[in-house]
């Protein structure tokens, strides 16, 4: 993964924090559950990345509000 990459997903991540709240986790989990059973791994893996970025946006605490 390059840095453009990276950076992309963790915007993505304040997006869905910020979009979602406390109900990150089930929107993540739903777009995971969608690509896998779609057997769509690129998206697969695009939304581990993303769901990671979340996971660690939030105990950092450095959303964007």
């Amino acid at each position: 993964m390059n840095r453009d990459e990276e950076a992309k997903a963790y915007q993505t991540a304040r997006e869905l924090i910020a979009t979602h709240g406390d109900g990150v986790a089930a929107f993540l989990q739903a777009k995971i559950d969608e690509f896998t059973t779609a057997k769509d791994y690129e998206q697969l893996a695009t939304w581990f990345v993303i769901r990671n970025a979340v996971a660690l946006t939030m105990t950092s605490g450095t959303t964007l509000q």
